[in-house]
């Protein structure tokens, strides 16, 4: 199955008037994204656009993400590699550090997250 789709399942979004919708027990319906943005889209936009990340941290990771593992996590397990549309953490390769998309959701100063990639890359060799 194609990822985009996969993503769109593991969000349970809702396909409905040319666009994608959440729609969470207790909460309101509220558009992700329109099919003109799925089509054109890799796995990263949407998945960034699903956890409300801005184009400065797309663009960054769309170039950078072969410096990353992409993560989930299980009480029993810890953390595990998945495919990138399962993500919920990218683990940094050269510093081991573990993002989390929550954690990256904080972050709205665009020098903030300018000094966390400088930080990051300081480990690359």
């Amino acid at each position: 199955m194609d990822e985009k789709l996969l993503l769109i399942e593991k969000y349970k979004l809702k396909h409905e008037n040319n666009a994608w919708y959440s729609e969470r027990e207790n909460s309101h319906k509220h558009l992700i994204f329109k099919d003109t943005f799925f089509e054109k889209t890799d796995v990263i936009g949407l998945l960034f656009r699903i956890n409300k990340l801005c184009i400065a941290k797309v663009k960054y990771f769309r170039k950078n993400i072969m410096k990353y593992e992409p993560l989930k996590y299980d009480y029993k397990k810890g953390f595990f590699v998945v495919p990138l549309w399962d993500a919920d953490f990218l683990r940094h390769l050269s510093s081991g550090y573990i993002l989390d998309f929550r954690y990256l959701q904080t972050i709205t100063v665009y020098d903030d997250f300018v000094h966390l990639c400088n930080e990051l890359e300081s480990f690359e060799s």
